[in-house]
């Protein structure tokens, strides 16, 4: 199984910790940041990861980060997470081509199922994304 990077970006560090923890309990590797423009300016690589992004957060929002990744021709997954789920924040995140969208608190089994969706695989394929 090869290793399985998570990138958190959201500017709440008890999200950060708490996704972070979920993360290493599904034996992938966090990696945690305050904002997008951090994440962006980190040199992370695209393969075996994914993002779990906050829709809301100083700065860019999180829904600019796909269309940034993909000008900087990147290809990641990324899943938003928001506390103001809207009907506009969603379509926003259609548009902007989340792999997924999850009102916080976030179901941990529903956001590992995701990930696991949102990178081509199954649980029951080389993925065993359960705490």
């Amino acid at each position: 199984m090869s290793e399985i990077h998570l990138y958190i970006v959201d500017d709440e560090p008890s999200v950060r910790g708490a996704l972070s923890r979920l993360a290493r309990s599904a034996k992938m590797t966090p990696h945690a940041f305050a904002s997008v423009k951090d994440f962006l300016d980190a040199a992370t690589p695209d393969a075996g990861a994914c993002v779990v992004c906050d829709v809301r957060m100083p700065g860019q929002s999180g829904l600019e980060l796909p269309g940034l990744l993909t000008r900087a021709g990147r290809s990641v997954p990324v899943i938003f997470v928001t506390a103001h789920d809207t009907e506009d924040a969603r379509q926003s995140a259609r548009q902007a081509g989340a792999a997924g969208f999850f009102t916080k608190p976030v179901d941990d089994q529903a956001l590992l199922d995701a990930i696991a969706w949102a990178m081509g695989g199954t649980e029951s394929e080389n993925r065993t994304l359960v705490p």
